[in-house]
C-alpha cells in the first residue's frame, strides 16, 4: 500500500512538473514571438518615416530651378536714374551638387524707376547643413541690359547675400534671402567716369529641385 502511495506521488509530481514546463516553454514561446513582431514594427515604422524625411534631411545632387520675386530700394545716391528702386522677377536653373554647392545661369526682369533692365547673370549658392530647414551663402554677378539704350543703360552687377529655405514639398522649397547689390555702368574701367548704384534687396521664391 505504501509502494502505491509513494508510486501515485512521484507521477503527479513528474505530471505537474512536465505540464508546468511546457506552459512556461508556450509562454516564452509567445512572449519571443510578440517581441518580434513589435520589433519588426518599430522598424517598418522607423524606415518608413525616416523614408519620407530623407528628402528634407539630406543634400542630393540634381537639377533645380529657382524661380523669385525681388524689391530694391537704393541707399546713399538716390536721385541718379535707375538708383531709387526697383522691382522684378528672376529665374535661375542649374545644378546642384551634394556638398551644398549650387551653380546656375539666370535670367530676369528688373523694373527701375525711370526704367527697366533685363539681368543675364551666374549664380552661385552654398547651402549649410543638413537639416530639413537650411541657411545658405550667395552671389550672384552679370549684365543688367537696356535696350532702349543698351550703350549708355547696361550695366554689370554684382549681389552677394544670404537667406534660408523651408521645405513645403519632398522637392519644393520657399527660399528668402537678403543681399548688397551695386550695379557700375560701362565706364567702370575709366577713372572718374563711371557711377555705381547701390540697393538693399530682398528676393522671395520657389525653389525646385532636389
Amino acid at each position: 500500500m505504501k509502494r502505491l502511495l509513494t508510486l501515485a506521488i512521484l507521477i503527479t509530481v513528474t505530471i505537474s512538473f512536465a505540464s508546468a514546463q511546457v506552459v512556461t516553454e508556450r509562454c516564452w514561446h509567445l512572449d519571443r514571438v510578440q517581441f518580434l513582431a513589435h520589433k519588426q514594427d518599430f522598424w517598418r515604422t522607423h524606415l518608413l518615416y525616416s523614408t519620407a524625411a530623407r528628402p528634407y534631411a539630406t543634400t542630393t545632387g540634381g537639377f533645380y530651378n529657382l524661380t523669385e520675386f525681388q524689391y530694391g530700394f537704393g541707399v546713399k545716391i538716390i536721385s541718379d536714374p535707375f538708383s531709387h528702386h526697383y522691382a522684378g522677377i528672376t529665374t535661375v536653373n542649374g545644378w546642384q551638387f551634394g556638398n551644398g554647392l549650387a551653380m546656375g545661369i539666370g535670367v530676369g526682369y528688373h523694373q527701375y524707376n525711370e526704367g527697366y533692365g533685363i539681368p543675364l547673370y551666374g549664380d552661385f549658392r552654398w547651402y549649410l547643413g543638413r537639416q530639413r530647414v537650411k541657411f545658405f551663402l550667395m552671389a550672384s554677378g552679370g549684365v543688367l541690359g537696356n535696350f532702349e539704350n543698351f550703350k549708355e543703360y547696361s550695366c554689370i552687377f554684382a549681389n552677394p547675400g544670404g537667406g534660408i529655405i523651408v521645405p513645403l514639398a519632398k522637392n519644393m522649397h520657399l527660399s528668402y534671402s537678403v543681399g548688397f547689390l551695386s550695379q557700375w555702368d560701362h565706364n567702370l574701367w575709366v577713372p572718374g567716369d563711371a557711377y555705381r548704384d547701390s540697393f538693399i534687396n530682398m528676393k522671395l521664391g520657389l525653389l525646385f529641385g532636389k
